[in-house]
Protein backbone atom coordinates (compact mmCIF):
# COMPACT_ATOMS: atom_id res chain seq x y z
CA UNK A 1 0.00 0.00 0.00
CA UNK A 2 2.68 2.66 1.09
CA UNK A 3 4.83 1.51 -1.86
CA UNK A 4 2.10 2.26 -4.10
CA UNK A 5 1.24 5.69 -2.30
CA UNK A 6 4.43 6.45 -2.94
CA UNK A 7 4.83 5.55 -7.13
CA UNK A 8 1.74 7.39 -7.25
CA UNK A 9 2.56 10.63 -5.85
CA UNK A 10 3.97 13.25 -8.30
CA UNK A 11 6.94 13.78 -5.73
CA UNK A 12 8.22 10.17 -5.55
CA UNK A 13 7.07 8.48 -8.77
CA UNK A 14 10.37 9.13 -10.78
CA UNK A 15 12.37 6.95 -8.08
CA UNK A 16 13.57 3.76 -8.64
CA UNK A 17 12.54 0.74 -6.85
CA UNK A 18 15.31 0.60 -4.94
CA UNK A 19 15.47 4.18 -4.42
CA UNK A 20 11.83 4.01 -3.10
CA UNK A 21 12.78 0.83 -1.21
CA UNK A 22 15.55 2.88 0.60
CA UNK A 23 13.22 5.68 0.99
CA UNK A 24 10.17 3.56 2.61
CA UNK A 25 13.21 2.27 5.23
CA UNK A 26 14.89 5.32 6.29
CA UNK A 27 11.01 6.52 7.16
CA UNK A 28 8.10 6.08 8.36
CA UNK A 29 3.94 6.35 7.49
CA UNK A 30 2.12 8.55 9.75
CA UNK A 31 -1.87 8.79 10.28
CA UNK A 32 -3.52 12.07 11.61
CA UNK A 33 -6.94 13.31 12.44
CA UNK A 34 -9.33 16.75 11.61
CA UNK A 35 -7.55 19.59 13.85
CA UNK A 36 -4.32 17.93 14.71
CA UNK A 37 -1.10 20.44 14.51
CA UNK A 38 0.89 17.92 12.18
CA UNK A 39 3.96 20.41 12.65
CA UNK A 40 4.98 24.45 14.25
CA UNK A 41 5.99 27.52 12.72
CA UNK A 42 10.24 27.90 13.81
CA UNK A 43 10.36 24.70 15.28
CA UNK A 44 13.35 22.59 13.60
CA UNK A 45 12.34 21.40 10.53
CA UNK A 46 13.48 17.84 11.22
CA UNK A 47 11.07 16.28 8.89
CA UNK A 48 10.01 16.36 5.29
CA UNK A 49 6.99 15.54 5.53
CA UNK A 50 5.48 13.94 2.15
CA UNK A 51 1.12 14.25 2.23
CA UNK A 52 -0.34 10.79 0.55
CA UNK A 53 -3.90 11.53 1.59
CA UNK A 54 -5.91 14.07 3.08
CA UNK A 55 -5.72 18.10 3.26
CA UNK A 56 -2.99 20.18 5.30
CA UNK A 57 -3.73 23.57 5.54
CA UNK A 58 -0.24 25.48 5.85
CA UNK A 59 -0.38 28.63 8.61
CA UNK A 60 1.08 31.21 9.50
CA UNK A 61 1.46 33.88 11.93
CA UNK A 62 2.29 37.62 12.23
CA UNK A 63 2.51 39.72 15.21
CA UNK A 64 -0.96 40.75 14.50
CA UNK A 65 -2.68 38.17 12.42
CA UNK A 66 -2.42 34.49 11.47
CA UNK A 67 -3.06 34.30 7.68
CA UNK A 68 -2.91 30.96 5.37
CA UNK A 69 -0.39 30.36 2.91
CA UNK A 70 -1.22 27.24 0.91
CA UNK A 71 -3.54 24.08 1.47
CA UNK A 72 -1.39 20.77 0.48
CA UNK A 73 -4.38 18.57 -0.46
CA UNK A 74 -2.72 16.68 -3.96
CA UNK A 75 -0.51 13.50 -2.86
CA UNK A 76 2.71 13.70 -3.21
CA UNK A 77 2.74 17.65 -1.97
CA UNK A 78 5.36 18.37 0.85
CA UNK A 79 6.62 20.91 3.37
CA UNK A 80 9.45 20.50 6.07
CA UNK A 81 12.82 18.75 5.59
CA UNK A 82 14.91 21.70 5.53
CA UNK A 83 17.54 20.68 7.43
CA UNK A 84 18.95 18.06 5.02
CA UNK A 85 20.23 21.47 2.98
CA UNK A 86 21.56 22.99 5.92
CA UNK A 87 24.62 22.56 8.15
CA UNK A 88 24.35 20.54 11.23
CA UNK A 89 24.69 23.37 13.47
CA UNK A 90 21.92 25.16 11.79
CA UNK A 91 18.63 25.79 13.47
CA UNK A 92 15.97 25.79 10.11
CA UNK A 93 12.93 25.80 11.06
CA UNK A 94 9.34 24.80 9.37
CA UNK A 95 7.84 28.41 7.60
CA UNK A 96 4.77 27.82 8.44
CA UNK A 97 2.45 25.77 10.86
CA UNK A 98 0.77 22.03 9.30
CA UNK A 99 -2.97 21.85 10.64
CA UNK A 100 -5.07 18.81 9.62
CA UNK A 101 -8.41 19.74 7.56
CA UNK A 102 -9.48 15.77 7.29
CA UNK A 103 -7.88 12.27 8.25
CA UNK A 104 -5.16 11.09 6.16
CA UNK A 105 -1.94 10.28 6.27
CA UNK A 106 2.08 11.34 5.49
CA UNK A 107 5.19 9.71 5.14
CA UNK A 108 8.14 11.67 7.24
CA UNK A 109 11.63 11.13 6.05
CA UNK A 110 14.22 12.57 9.06
CA UNK A 111 15.96 15.18 7.76
CA UNK A 112 19.18 14.39 7.96
CA UNK A 113 18.29 10.63 6.34
CA UNK A 114 16.85 12.69 3.56
CA UNK A 115 20.00 14.70 2.38
CA UNK A 116 22.33 11.54 3.22
CA UNK A 117 19.90 10.02 0.60
CA UNK A 118 19.51 13.24 -2.10
CA UNK A 119 23.46 13.15 -2.26
CA UNK A 120 23.73 9.55 -2.68
CA UNK A 121 21.44 9.58 -5.81
CA UNK A 122 21.57 13.09 -7.18
CA UNK A 123 25.05 14.47 -5.97
CA UNK A 124 25.06 17.45 -8.01
CA UNK A 125 21.32 18.11 -7.43
CA UNK A 126 21.69 17.72 -3.69
CA UNK A 127 25.15 21.02 -3.93
CA UNK A 128 22.25 22.52 -6.25
CA UNK A 129 19.72 22.69 -3.79
CA UNK A 130 21.26 23.64 -1.00
CA UNK A 131 23.32 26.73 -3.00
CA UNK A 132 19.90 27.57 -3.74
CA UNK A 133 18.51 27.25 -0.40
CA UNK A 134 21.42 29.13 1.58
CA UNK A 135 21.31 31.63 -0.87
CA UNK A 136 17.34 32.09 -0.15
CA UNK A 137 18.22 32.18 3.65
CA UNK A 138 20.73 35.02 3.23
CA UNK A 139 18.14 36.79 1.20
CA UNK A 140 15.84 36.42 3.83
CA UNK A 141 17.83 37.51 6.46
CA UNK A 142 19.13 40.43 4.91
CA UNK A 143 15.39 41.22 4.48
CA UNK A 144 15.02 40.99 7.92
CA UNK A 145 17.79 42.78 9.37
CA UNK A 146 16.62 45.61 6.53
CA UNK A 147 13.28 45.65 8.33
CA UNK A 148 14.83 45.73 11.96
CA UNK A 149 16.61 48.57 10.80
CA UNK A 150 13.97 50.18 9.62
CA UNK A 151 11.99 49.85 12.44
CA UNK A 152 14.93 51.08 14.11
CA UNK A 153 15.04 53.99 12.19
CA UNK A 154 11.44 54.80 12.84
CA UNK A 155 11.95 54.73 16.26
CA UNK A 156 14.96 56.95 16.86
CA UNK A 157 13.32 59.44 14.04
CA UNK A 158 9.83 59.37 16.65
CA UNK A 159 12.10 59.58 19.98
CA UNK A 160 14.02 62.55 18.39
CA UNK A 161 10.88 64.67 17.84
CA UNK A 162 9.98 64.12 20.96
CA UNK A 163 12.87 65.08 22.65
CA UNK A 164 13.24 68.33 19.52
CA UNK A 165 9.69 69.65 20.28
CA UNK A 166 9.87 70.38 23.72
CA UNK A 167 13.81 71.51 23.33
CA UNK A 168 13.07 73.44 20.38
CA UNK A 169 9.60 75.22 22.35
CA UNK A 170 12.49 75.54 24.63
CA UNK A 171 14.83 77.68 22.92
CA UNK A 172 11.39 79.94 21.51
CA UNK A 173 10.68 80.26 25.12
CA UNK A 174 14.18 82.26 25.69
CA UNK A 175 14.86 83.41 22.41
CA UNK A 176 11.27 85.44 23.09
CA UNK A 177 12.83 86.12 26.99
CA UNK A 178 15.67 87.66 25.74
CA UNK A 179 13.67 89.87 23.35
CA UNK A 180 11.31 91.26 26.01
CA UNK A 181 14.64 91.93 27.84
CA UNK A 182 15.87 93.65 25.05
CA UNK A 183 12.53 96.14 24.78
CA UNK A 184 12.53 96.71 28.47
CA UNK A 185 16.22 97.56 28.44
CA UNK A 186 15.56 100.11 25.57
CA UNK A 187 12.65 101.41 27.59
CA UNK A 188 14.49 102.26 30.34
CA UNK A 189 17.18 103.94 28.20
CA UNK A 190 14.26 105.93 26.71
CA UNK A 191 12.97 107.41 29.97
CA UNK A 192 16.08 108.07 31.09
CA UNK A 193 16.88 109.96 27.79
CA UNK A 194 13.50 112.08 28.82
CA UNK A 195 15.42 112.95 32.06
CA UNK A 196 12.66 111.21 34.37
CA UNK A 197 13.08 111.98 37.96
CA UNK A 198 12.91 108.70 40.89
CA UNK A 199 9.61 110.48 41.55
CA UNK A 200 7.96 109.89 38.57
CA UNK A 201 9.83 106.59 37.98
CA UNK A 202 8.71 105.45 41.01
CA UNK A 203 4.86 106.56 40.06
CA UNK A 204 5.41 104.74 36.62
CA UNK A 205 6.66 101.72 39.13
CA UNK A 206 3.32 101.79 41.13
CA UNK A 207 1.55 101.98 38.27
CA UNK A 208 3.39 99.05 36.49
CA UNK A 209 2.69 97.23 39.77
CA UNK A 210 -1.17 98.08 39.89
CA UNK A 211 -1.96 97.05 36.44
CA UNK A 212 0.09 93.55 37.09
CA UNK A 213 -2.34 93.54 40.05
CA UNK A 214 -5.67 93.61 38.14
CA UNK A 215 -7.24 90.62 36.67
CA UNK A 216 -7.84 90.43 33.31
CA UNK A 217 -10.62 92.17 31.32
CA UNK A 218 -12.58 89.83 29.20
CA UNK A 219 -15.38 91.64 28.26
CA UNK A 220 -15.93 91.30 24.41
CA UNK A 221 -13.94 92.52 21.41
CA UNK A 222 -16.39 95.89 20.86
CA UNK A 223 -16.04 96.30 24.62
CA UNK A 224 -12.45 95.98 23.88
CA UNK A 225 -11.92 98.63 21.30
CA UNK A 226 -14.03 100.89 22.90
CA UNK A 227 -11.54 100.86 26.24
CA UNK A 228 -8.78 101.19 23.61
CA UNK A 229 -10.28 104.39 22.14
CA UNK A 230 -10.98 105.76 25.45
CA UNK A 231 -7.41 105.19 26.36
CA UNK A 232 -6.04 106.38 23.14
CA UNK A 233 -8.14 109.88 23.05
CA UNK A 234 -6.96 110.53 27.35
CA UNK A 235 -2.88 109.62 25.60
CA UNK A 236 -3.80 112.08 22.29
CA UNK A 237 -5.13 115.14 24.81
CA UNK A 238 -2.26 114.52 26.79
CA UNK A 239 0.21 114.53 23.80
CA UNK A 240 1.70 111.20 23.84
CA UNK A 241 3.28 110.74 20.99
CA UNK A 242 2.20 106.93 19.55
CA UNK A 243 -0.93 107.03 21.71
CA UNK A 244 -3.01 104.55 19.32
CA UNK A 245 -0.28 101.92 18.92
CA UNK A 246 0.10 102.46 22.80
CA UNK A 247 -3.80 102.17 23.46
CA UNK A 248 -4.54 98.46 22.54
CA UNK A 249 -1.18 97.64 25.01
CA UNK A 250 -2.74 99.42 27.81
CA UNK A 251 -5.88 97.83 27.30
CA UNK A 252 -4.68 94.16 27.05
CA UNK A 253 -2.88 95.07 30.47
CA UNK A 254 -6.74 95.69 31.88
CA UNK A 255 -5.74 99.71 32.46
CA UNK A 256 -8.39 102.26 31.32
CA UNK A 257 -8.44 106.26 31.25
CA UNK A 258 -8.73 106.59 34.95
Amino acid sequence: MLTDDLQSAFLTSGLSEQQLSELIAAGQEIPFHHGDELFHEGEPADYLWILLEGQVQLVRGSVNETFVLATMSTPGQWAGGLRAWSDASSSAGYRATGMALTDGRTFNVPSDELGRLVGEWFPFGKHLVTGVYQTVRGIEAAARQRESLVALGTLAAGLAHEINNPAAASLRAVEALRQTCDLMLSSLVGLAKKVTSAEQYVALDGLRRQLSERAAIDDGAVATMDREDAIGNWLEDRDIADAWQLAPLFASASADQV
